[in-house]
């Protein structure tokens, strides 16, 4: 069955699924029931579990899910099944409260990676000293997935007390560390300068990344900014022109005049560089 819609067809169970989903939209947020999520959560059933941690985060951590939080790390110390424990994990990394990372904490040894994976999410949602003390302790990680992971977390969290253990990973092979330390280091210290020291020793694609993040921060100074683009044109080979082309590509309409200038005498300079 079809209705004629102004020299058109809409097929009226089409129309109906869409009010539905507008409907859906409108739908207020799930209330929880704490009591009885603390209930399931202790009982000794899986699929009760589960439910609870489902209710949790849909609830959500504006919607009362936080209050949840203590009851979701005890029964990660009572220990659970490997795929309520990720679950449980996601959960507390949903609920970004630094209540939860002594629960993330205890799965950071777990033999599983992809158990300390989501402990590291975990603990990358709830920040603070706590959490990033333990993601630092994860650059060591045997794992590569591990410690790739805990290179970019420390970016995304901001650690800039991290930048040091990040250029030792660096060194030993986490590429990923590259792009933190670009987001996190300190022109004023030295500590960018670590980057552009490794452009001779380190593949120029993982350096590069690290060098874009701090071409893009507006807390670097135009002066840093100009001699990262030098000591890029001095390699004078055709990967760094792409480099650099990227850069300019990107550059803001509003950014710094002198800084682009740069980039297109730069840019201009490696003209034929193979």
């Amino acid at each position: 069955m079809k209705k004629m819609v102004s020299g058109g067809t809409i097929a009226i169970g089409v129309l109906s699924a869409a009010i539905a989903m507008g409907q859906a939209k409108k739908a207020p947020a799930t209330k929880l029931d704490l009591k009885e999520a603390k209930a399931s959560l202790e009982s000794s059933e899986p699929a009760r579990i589960e439910t609870a941690l489902v209710n949790i985060r849909m609830a959500g951590k504006d919607g009362g899910g936080r209050q949840a939080t203590k009851d979701v790390v005890a029964r990660l110390e009572k220990g659970l099944p490997r795929e309520l424990l990720k679950k449980a994990l996601e959960t507390l990394a949903d609920l970004e409260d630094q209540a939860g990372v002594p629960g993330c904490e205890i799965y950071m040894v777990h033999r599983d990676a992809e158990v300390r994976i989501a402990a590291l999410k975990c603990l990358g949602a709830a920040k603070g000293p706590a959490a990033t003390k333990s993601i630092r302790a994860a650059l060591g990680d045997v794992d590569p997935r591990v410690h790739a992971t805990a290179a970019t977390l420390l970016g995304d969290v901001k650690a800039t007390d991290a930048v040091p253990d990040l250029i030792v990973a660096l060194d030993k092979g986490v590429n990923e560390a590259a792009v933190s330390v670009g987001m996190l280091c300190a022109p004023a210290g030295g500590e960018c300068d670590q980057l552009l020291n490794r452009m001779k020793s380190k593949p120029l694609d993982v350096i590069f990344s690290g060098l874009q993040q701090v071409l893009a921060r507006k807390d670097v100074p135009d002066d840093h900014k100009k001699k990262v683009i030098t000591q890029v044109r001095e390699l004078a080979s055709a990967k760094a022109r792409e480099f650099l082309e990227g850069v300019k590509k990107a550059w803001p309409p509003n950014g710094s005049k002198p800084v682009a200038e740069a980039l297109d005498k730069a840019i201009k300079d490696l003209e034929g560089a193979k």
